[in-house]
């Protein structure tokens, strides 16, 4: 019984790890994140038309919030 409880309690550890961040890299860490002074609005590709190539690859707009 006890090498059963064993492993089940290696597989819910193995499935979790895969949950686990990895912490930032690559473009995610300089993407910004909503705070309580500012909402960042992410636009998909097809809401992105009419935008010159340089700004193309913006992904987001950054709104100040009132008090």
């Amino acid at each position: 019984m006890k090498i059963s409880s064993i492993a089940v309690v290696l597989l819910v550890f193995a499935t979790l790890t895969g949950c686990a961040t990895h912490g930032c890299s690559g473009y995610a860490c300089k993407r910004p994140d909503s705070t309580h002074r500012e909402l960042v609005i992410w636009w998909p590709p097809d809401m992105r038309d009419g935008l010159d190539d340089q700004d193309h690859e913006r992904d987001y707009t950054v709104v100040k919030l009132k008090d």
